[in-house]
């Protein structure tokens, strides 16, 4: 009798199947994104479905740190299974894993999902910030362009109305003269420019309706037209008219902003939730669109990253896609925008029940939605060298800035720093 009870159980069993291992995934960012971005959205993504988990490897320190990471872990085959990268850096990143078969065909994938539903998320605009050689390698996951912050209080005391901010340069200029009249202590405004990466610089570049590099990415174009030049000018001007100092990092500019000792700032959508919430109420903040130098073709250099599948296993390659797709959607971006400030990728987190109605009560956080048709490339130049290239640039651009070197020179000498480096 114990033998059949035995035979009776081995049956059932058999037909009893076994319960399904979960795909595991390791996804790499950089440290900033993954407390205040990632981890939440990690977090809800485990915790809705049974089939796939995903897991961050130790977080890169910035954006360079991560593009370094993995362009070693390229060489060396180490590389994770999905990672998100700054759209300056895709081009040079994607070409050497495309050599050596690393990275997915994002536009297949994309087909699988059926007709209507690419146009129904995502704009040929910001798919384009992740396409590399007319190919999309890569998800927008975080998009932002430059934007003024200003303190109303201040522009009060300084005799301007705070409800119409200046709509050219000229008349910004014009009015950090009387914030400085008013307010001596006070400085008047700044913008990223040299305390970071050349974001700032592409943006005065791209406001004018210039390129930084030619159609086909191989040669340097931002001094066409005279775009270097007058970009130089303004970037004198920030000192001369706008007072602004090149000794301070953004972390002392973001003190100086919320304590209310600096009046206008240019700086990413994506810090305005930290910005209100070091602001506490202490004055009248508020934020507007970017000044640009071209208003028919201006552009605005697109900040932020995408998100890669760079694992080749068929298991993996699903779920990263399925993990992409959500942080991507309309709830993911809703959570991301709400978190940080930065500008929705997906068109539906517009709609009313996703950020449409608190972008209609809330216009602080509205601003990138205002300018979403300025969105433009943020470039990066072929080769490897894109951060030697840039400190040596924001080495000029600091010494035009203090007027040790003229506009026209400094020009030049930028395209020279360019241009000696970036093939090798």
């Amino acid at each position: 009798m114990l033998k059949t009870l035995a035979l009776a159980l081995f049956a059932t069993a058999a037909l009893v199947p076994a319960a399904q291992a979960k795909t595991v995934i390791t996804c790499l960012t950089n440290s900033g994104h993954l407390t205040r971005q990632h981890q939440p959205l990690v977090d809800e993504f485990n915790a809705m479905q049974d089939d796939i988990e995903v897991r961050y490897a130790a977080p890169s320190k910035d954006y360079s740190d991560n593009h370094l990471k993995l362009m070693r872990a390229s060489a060396t085959n180490t590389l994770p299974d999905c990672a998100f990268e700054a759209y300056n850096h895709l081009p040079s990143l994607v070409r050497a894993m495309v050599k050596r078969d690393q990275v997915v065909n994002l536009d297949e994938l994309i087909a699988e999902e059926g007709e209507g539903w690419k146009e129904a998320n995502y704009s040929e605009n910001m798919l384009d910030l992740g396409r590399v050689d007319g190919i999309q390698y890569g998800m927008p996951f975080n998009a932002s362009v430059i934007q003024w912050y200003y303190n109303a209080d201040l522009f009060e005391k300084a005799g301007l109305d705070p409800d119409n901010f200046p709509k050219d340069w000229d008349g910004l200029f014009a009015a950090t003269q009387k914030i400085k009249a008013a307010e001596p202590d006070v400085i008047p405004m700044f913008m990223w420019m040299i305390n970071g990466d050349d974001w700032g610089f592409q943006t005065l570049i791209e406001m004018q309706g210039g390129k930084m590099l030619s159609d086909d990415g191989q040669s340097v174009a931002f001094n066409e037209d005279g775009h270097g030049v007058e970009a130089m000018k303004i970037a004198r001007r920030l000192v001369t008219e706008g007072g602004a100092r090149t000794d301070q990092d953004s972390d002392t500019q973001l003190t100086a902003f919320t304590s209310g000792n600096l009046a206008i700032w240019g700086l990413s959508p994506a810090s305005a939730r930290n910005i209100e919430e070091r602001v506490g109420g202490k004055f009248d903040l508020r934020s507007t669109t970017f000044t640009v130098w071209n208003d028919e073709d201006g552009r605005l250099p697109t900040g932020g990253n995408a998100a890669l599948i760079t694992t080749k296993d068929p298991e993996k390659v699903k779920a990263a896609w399925e993990y992409i797709k959500f942080v991507t959607g309309p709830h993911g971006q809703e959570v991301a925008a709400n978190i940080t400030g930065y500008l929705p990728t997906n068109k539906r987190t517009m709609e009313p029940e996703f950020l449409g109605e608190f972008y209609a009560a809330n216009p602080f956080y509205a601003t990138p939605v205002n300018q979403y048709d300025r969105a433009g490339p943020w470039y990066g130049y072929p080769g490897t060298q894109s951060e030697k290239i840039w400190r040596e640039q924001a080495s000029v651009i600091k010494s035009v800035m203090e007027g040790e070197t003229s506009p026209e020179d400094g020009a030049q000498e930028l395209q020279d720093i360019a241009e000696k480096l970036m093939q090798r």
